[in-house]
């Protein structure tokens, strides 16, 4: 075990009495609305006191509340919920005073910091004058939460981290005046918070298709903001409108100062920074103590490490185990790229043996191309080193043979690709000759093209209407060497070899007297443009035994925004009929559901699935719903951790990155996991990783978060798509890949998501 540190610094709270007013909880609105009108002056905390929903209310001048006619004392250490209110509402008081500290967001707060190191554009300028509009700083995000450390009493703590911050200030019609063309940029107008202290958050509106005088006519834009004043609006600051700006504002340093300020951002998400910049927020918030109410002050201690007694437990979550041998006649192996050397776990029982898989390539690269496929069938061998991938795909994955064939496009374009695999689809008469898997090789620039002018997702779309999966492979890729060119070639058999349908391992667990199914919970919206409307939605579902069996990956049809939670009902209840039969349930079973989900499941989901769960009533049902969350603002740091080095570079990545497989307990309900480890880190700019938080919903009547996060880490060592550690667990992972490609696929005029289903619902086609 290194010397941990988290990014919370705990509160001191004085023993003291205060005097609330009380008043009853009618609604979420009337609470909105309370503090609308007493916003600055008093402070509402909803809570829950002998079964009756109430609302505590403050004054913050210190005199008793005259809102309500009814007063308590509580004691404010017993009361963490409202010492965390009067912590937040003291924030950002202090930092509406400021003229240098804006709070430009909420939930977490986020305040620009002042300090000249943390004005990126001035640096990356050098020099040359930057309009004071052009804005890219150093945001530190602050939030407050309760934690109950297993063995340690409640404590209220901060939580600081930082990000990068930008935005292009400058109404359009400045921009308009100097010539700049607006035309092909999205543009964002202001919206103002509730709370007049907090900057106006920016809102996108759409693209600039047109300017007619001192308007904008947009395309891709929200509902009536079809024409807009120039004046209201700015350009918004993503690649482009960067790209663009910085063009137009430094000329030929333009490159220079781009290139200056992926470094300078990219240099502070970096373990050993972002530890140094919570040692110097540390010297300034432990100096004076937080006053948040006359007379009563909170005291803000050390961010937590190793050292500090307050420290939580840290636990190494148990590694994979994998399952090569359904007799179980050869025991289960700690390292997937050895034991798959052995075969894979469905070898004996695996069709087809000789796969029939057909290749769609440009003309002029199926030279290069018949020489990589040559070593992904039998192997990478080279005299004079080490080879990684010797046995090629035929022999590791004990195949029989294979019977492959060209189909040669006329081109890099997407017509040219989609004749060949029309071309390809015509050479088949019977359903004895069908293509078992299709390679389509692509340019890596392709990638960049949308919709129907994409090589790569007008084959794969055709493929896919006729039920055949297909594998992309990039061309610069097949001209790499060496062991690079190795562990390419063992990612793509693994790869193959599950959307040919075959069963790489199984995971060995420690089975309990439960049937148990994992779901991953996801959902793609059909939308073509960043802003096009997402009339259509698509439910996905992937299933899991807790052995890691893949059963199924299923999607609910494209149906309107206001049917979706009844086709993902839907779509549930047939999977899990399927996954009866599968595990053979019995009456009187005992039956865990596990729900992975990528996003916050709302209470009226929750309830819905649960709804679901409980009409398997000739069982005895528990169930989980566990949201997995990348997207947050707690870090973990190990001082002892140097980094890995990068291969063939003397440079360090993942420095300060805690070991794969670590996770505290915050509480009953929330997990932090460390699913990237320094090794896993691709490269140096990426930084610091975060874990994954975990999340269990309330609703939830199987609520062992321990087992939940070990079975989380489990899940996150089974992916067929590479052998390398995911960054989340297989569940999520292939629900966000099936998402994805159908954001790419919609695009497509002939694509229809209806055709995804049967027998694809069994093969990893979009690994």
């Amino acid at each position: 075990m290194g010397h941990l540190h988290l990014n919370i610094f705990p509160i001191r709270i004085p023993k003291t009495e205060l005097s609330v007013g009380v008043l009853p909880f009618n609604s979420r609105d009337a609470l909105r609305e309370l503090r609308n009108t007493y916003r600055g002056t008093h402070v509402f905390k909803r809570v829950r006191v002998a079964e009756a929903d109430l609302i505590y209310s403050l004054a913050l001048d210190g005199t008793q509340c005259a809102i309500s006619p009814r007063h308590d004392k509580i004691n404010l250490r017993e009361n963490l919920g409202v010492a965390r209110i009067l912590l937040n509402e003291s924030f950002i008081a202090s930092f509406s005073r400021t003229t240098n500290r804006p709070v430009v967001d909420i939930d977490p707060l986020k305040v620009l910091s002042a300090e000249p190191e943390h004005d990126y554009i001035a640096q990356a300028a050098n020099g040359i004058e930057v309009p004071p509009w052009f804005i890219v700083r150093l945001a530190h995000s602050i939030s407050s939460r309760v934690f109950e450390f297993e063995g340690r009493p409640p404590f209220l703590g901060l939580i600081f981290d930082h990000h990068g911050f930008r935005r292009i200030a400058r109404p359009c019609s400045d921009w308009l005046k100097e010539g700049f063309d607006l035309l092909g940029l999205y543009v964002s107008e202001e919206v103002s918070f509730d709370d007049s202290r907090i900057q106006p958050r920016l809102r996108l509106v759409g693209k600039v298709a047109k300017v007619e005088g001192a308007k904008l006519l947009l395309s891709d834009c929200r509902e009536d903001k079809e024409v807009v004043e120039a004046s209201d609006v700015q350009v918004d600051a993503d690649y482009n409108g960067m790209t663009r700006c910085l063009d137009a504002v430094f000329k030929h340093r333009a490159k220079q100062v781009d290139r200056a300020l992926f470094d300078l951002q990219s240099a502070s998400k970096v373990g050993p920074k972002k530890l140094a910049e919570l040692s110097r927020i540390e010297n300034k918030l432990t100096q004076k103590p937080i006053t948040v109410l006359p007379g009563i002050d909170f005291a803000v201690r050390p961010f937590l490490n190793q050292k500090n007694a307050l420290f939580p437990a840290v636990r190494q979550a148990p590694g994979a185990l994998y399952v090569f041998d359904p007799t179980f006649n050869k025991p289960a192996i700690r390292d997937a790229k050895v034991g798959i050397q052995g075969g894979p776990y469905s070898q004996r029982i695996f069709s087809p043996s000789k796969p029939r898989i057909c290749v769609v390539c440009q003309r002029e690269r199926k030279g290069e191309v018949e020489q990589f496929l040559q070593k992904l069938f039998e192997g990478n061998e080279e005299p004079g080193r080490k080879c990684f991938f010797p046995h090629g795909l035929i022999k590791t994955y004990r195949l029989q043979g294979r019977d492959v064939k060209f189909f040669p496009a006329d081109g890099p374009t997407a017509a040219a690709y989609h004749k060949a695999a029309q071309q390809a689809l015509a050479f088949v008469t019977t359903d004895a000759e069908r293509w078992n898997l299709a390679y389509i090789q692509v340019d890596a620039s392709s990638y960049d093209l949308h919709g129907d002018e994409n090589p790569y997702l007008v084959a794969k779309s055709a493929f896919l209407a006729q039920q055949i999966p297909s594998q992309e492979f990039q061309t610069e890729t097949i001209r790499k060497r060496g062991s690079g060119l190795d562990f390419v070639l063992s990612n793509l058999a693994l790869a193959s070899y599950a959307k040919l349908g075959g069963t790489p391992w199984h995971l060995k667990v420690d089975n309990s007297l439960a049937h148990e199914l994992v779901v991953g919970l996801g959902s793609a919206s059909i939308s073509e443009t960043r802003l096009g409307a997402r009339q259509r939605m698509v439910g996905v579902t992937t299933l899991f035994t807790s052995e890691g069996r893949y059963l199924l990956g299923n999607m609910s049809n494209a149906v309107p925004f206001e049917e979706y939670g009844a086709a993902v009902l839907e779509m549930l209840s047939v999977s899990i009929e399927r996954a009866k039969k599968d595990m053979n349930w019995q009456k009187g079973d005992e039956v865990r559901l596990v729900f992975h989900s990528f996003k916050p499941l709302k209470d009226s989901e929750a309830n819905a699935v649960k709804a679901l769960a409980e009409a398997l009533n000739e069982y005895i049902v528990d169930f989980a719903f566990l949201h997995i969350a990348q997207d947050h603002e707690i870090v973990l740091f190990d001082s002892d951790i140097l980094g890995a080095r990068v291969f063939r570079r003397d440079e360090p990545k993942g420095e300060f990155a805690p070991a794969r497989g670590q996770y505290i307990p915050l509480n009953k309900h929330n997990s932090i996991l460390s699913l990237t480890g320094a090794k896993e880190v691709k490269k140096p700019t990426d930084g610091l990783p975060y874990p994954i938080l975990l999340h269990l919903h309330r609703c939830s009547t199987f609520t062992d978060l321990d087992y939940l996060t070990k079975q989380v880490y489990i899940f996150s060592c089974h992916s067929w798509k590479s052998f390398d550690m995911a960054r989340m667990p297989v569940t999520i992972m292939y629900s966000q890949l099936i998402a994805r490609l159908l954001g790419r696929l919609v695009g497509l005029p002939n694509f229809s998501v209806d055709s995804i289903h049967g027998r694809l619902n069994r093969l990893r086609w979009y690994l």
